[in-house]
């Protein structure tokens, strides 16, 4: 998640917290809960708008068990232990829709 923040004054740091995707200066979030999805057991905040996810993820990571699974959406493909949704070719349909 990304929370946008007031423009720094300073160039360098304004450099620092611009994130290209959201056009804006921002804050970066992550939370980490467990797959029941009853409990959060890590938030990460406050991590400058350019970072990518998989990043953050990584770092939080050290945090855990060596072979604790994860899940998470496509911005964490590539991580250890953790499984993304299936990624198909542009413009290809699902067999259920072939159906029609």
């Amino acid at each position: 998640m990304e929370q946008p923040i007031n423009r720094p004054s300073d160039q360098k740091e304004q450099q620092e917290y611009f994130s290209g995707k959201k056009r804006q200066h921002t804050l970066k979030s992550q939370v980490i809960g467990l797959p029941s999805a009853k409990d959060i057991v890590e938030v990460e905040a406050g991590a400058r708008g350019p970072t990518a996810d998989i990043n953050l993820f990584r770092k939080s990571q050290e945090k855990f068990d060596k072979s604790q699974p994860f899940s998470g959406d496509k911005a964490y493909q590539g991580g250890e232990n953790i499984t993304t949704p299936h990624k198909r070719k542009p413009k290809q349909l699902f067999p259920t829709f072939l159906a029609f």
